[in-house]
C-alpha cells in the first residue's frame, strides 16, 4: 500500500510539473502593423507548437480571417467566422532545389527526391531562383523578459521568362527583434507569399515553377516582436512598386488558454477555395471614404500665412546641398515639419527673399559633405545581384547645418553631423537631418 501511495503521488507531481510548462508556454500578445501610413491591430495566441492570429480590418476594409498555425500538422487554417466556413492551407513541402553557398561544397542538394507525376498534358512553367540572406547583426536585448535578437534578411526573387507564378522581380527585405518560443517552431517559408505577388499573379493549376534557393548566410529568425518589411516590386522595363509594413508588438503576457482556440470550430464548412472567405466590398466607397478623410484632415490645417502669430518663431527651411541621390524637397518638407514644435514653427522656402516676405526669423541650410554606403552587412549585397544601391541598410553621414538670424545675418548655431545611419539613404539622411533638428530646437528654446 506505501509503495502504491509512493507512486500515485510521484505520478502527481509529474502531471502537475508538466501543466504549469504548459501553461508557461501559452502567450497572448497584442500587435500593431503599419502600412501605407494606415493602422490596424491583431491579438496572437501561441500554445504550444500553434498559433492563432485575429487581427482587425485596416481603412473600413473587412477584417481578414482568422489564421491558425498549426506547425504540428505543417498547416494553416483558415476561418471566416461570419460564414462559418475554413480553408486549409498544407505548408509548402521542401522539395525545391536549395543550395546552402556557405557550406564547401556548392554541389546542389535537394531536400527530397521529387517523384514525377504522371502528366495526360505537356507541364508548363519556368524557374524562380531565389537568393536568400539571412544576418544576425549580434545585437541582443531584453524584451518582455526575453533575450531578443537583431536580425537581418534579404530575399530577391527572379522568374524566368516561362514561369507563371510571378512576372516581375521582386525583392524583400527584414529588419527586426525576434525571440525564440518554448515548442512554437515553425518552418522558415523561402516561396513568395500571395500577398508578396502582383494583384494579377496568381497560381495557376495547370502551370508548376521549379524554385531554385541560394542561402547565404549566418543566424536565425524566430517570433517577430519587432519587425520593418520592405518589398520593392518590377525590375528591367518594368514599371517597379515599392511599399513597406512594420509589425510592433504592444503587449506580451502569459496567459491559460483553451486548446479549441486552435481547432477548427464544430459545425464550419470546408471550402476547397480561399476566395470564399474574403468578404465583399466596395473598393470605390472605400477609396471616397478615404479621400474624405484625408480632406478633412487638410481643412483642419490653418493656412500659412505672411503674418505669425505672438510669441511664435518662424524658421524658413532650405532645400537641402550636396548630394543629387537624395530627394531633396522631400528633405526639405521633412525638416520643416521636424522643426515645427511648440512655439518654433518652420516652412519651406526656396530663398532668403521668400524667408522675409513670410516673416521668419532664421533661417537654415543643410548640406551633406560626405555620403558612404555601410559595409556591415557583409555578404548581404553579394547575395543580392543586380539589386538598387538604395537597398543598403546603413550609410556614414558628413554633414552640416547653419541657423542664421535673419534681422543682422548673424550665425546662431551651426551644427556639425557626423555618423552611421539605417535605412535606405533618404531614410538615413532624414535621420541625420533629425539629430541636427533636435540640437536647433534646444538651441531656440
Amino acid at each position: 500500500m506505501k509503495k502504491n501511495a509512493l507512486c500515485f503521488i510521484a505520478v502527481m507531481i509529474t502531471a502537475l510539473l508538466t501543466d504549469n510548462k504548459a501553461n508557461a508556454q501559452q502567450y497572448k500578445l497584442r500587435q500593431a502593423t503599419s502600412m501605407m501610413g494606415m493602422k490596424t491591430e491583431s491579438t496572437i495566441y501561441v500554445k504550444g507548437m500553434r498559433k492563432r492570429t485575429e487581427s482587425a480590418g485596416m481603412m473600413g476594409m473587412p477584417a481578414p480571417p482568422i489564421t491558425i498555425e498549426q506547425c504540428d500538422l505543417q498547416r494553416t487554417i483558415k476561418i471566416n467566422d461570419k460564414k462559418k466556413l475554413y480553408y486549409i492551407e498544407p505548408f509548402l513541402k521542401e522539395t525545391d532545389e536549395i543550395i546552402d553557398e556557405d557550406a564547401k561544397s556548392v554541389t546542389p542538394v535537394k531536400n527530397k527526391p521529387v517523384t514525377p507525376e504522371p502528366k495526360t498534358t505537356p507541364q508548363k512553367g519556368g524557374v524562380i531562383t531565389m537568393w536568400y540572406n539571412i544576418t544576425d547583426t549580434g545585437e541582443r536585448k531584453k524584451m518582455y523578459s526575453f533575450n531578443a535578437r537583431h536580425v537581418w534578411t534579404s530575399q530577391k526573387m527572379k522568374p524566368s521568362p516561362e514561369a507563371c507564378s510571378m512576372k516581375d522581380s521582386i525583392i524583400i527585405k527584414t529588419d527586426g527583434w525576434y525571440i525564440d518560443l518554448p515548442l512554437f517552431n515553425c518552418p522558415v517559408r523561402y516561396r513568395p507569399t500571395k500577398t508578396s505577388m502582383a494583384p494579377n499573379e496568381r497560381p495557376q493549376p495547370e502551370c508548376k515553377d521549379r524554385f531554385v534557393t541560394r542561402r547565404s548566410g549566418k543566424g536565425k529568425l524566430g517570433f517577430p516582436l519587432i519587425e520593418t518589411t520592405t518589398i520593392k516590386m518590377g525590375g528591367g522595363n518594368a514599371q517597379t512598386s515599392e511599399f513597406q509594413t512594420s509589425i510592433e508588438t504592444l503587449e506580451l503576457s502569459t496567459v491559460k488558454l483553451d486548446s479549441m482556440l486552435f481547432e477548427i470550430p464544430l459545425g464550419y464548412t470546408e471550402t476547397k477555395n480561399e476566395e470564399d472567405l474574403q468578404e465583399k466590398f466596395d473598393v470605390s466607397d472605400m477609396m471616397n471614404q478615404a479621400m474624405k478623410e484625408y480632406k478633412n484632415k487638410e481643412e483642419e490645417k490653418p493656412a500659412l500665412t505672411e503674418q505669425k502669430k505672438a510669441g511664435v518663431i518662424r524658421i524658413g527651411v532650405y532645400e537641402p546641398n550636396g548630394d543629387q541621390q537624395l530627394q531633396a524637397a522631400i528633405l526639405q518638407q521633412h525638416l520643416a515639419n521636424t522643426l515645427t514644435d511648440g512655439s518654433v514653427e518652420a516652412i519651406a522656402v526656396a530663398s532668403e527673399d521668400e524667408a522675409k516676405k513670410f516673416n521668419c526669423d532664421y533661417t537654415l541650410a543643410s548640406d551633406f559633405i560626405k555620403i558612404k554606403q555601410g559595409s556591415k552587412v557583409g555578404g548581404l549585397l553579394k547575395a543580392i545581384k543586380n539589386t538598387d544601391p538604395n537597398a543598403a541598410s546603413s550609410y556614414t553621414i558628413e554633414a552640416s547645418m547653419t541657423l542664421i538670424k535673419l534681422s543682422d545675418g548673424s550665425t546662431r548655431l551651426q551644427p556639425k553631423l557626423n555618423g552611421k545611419y539605417e535605412g535606405q539613404i533618404d531614410d538615413a539622411a532624414k535621420k541625420a537631418l533629425d539629430e541636427g533638428s533636435r540640437q536647433v530646437l534646444r538651441a531656440l528654446k
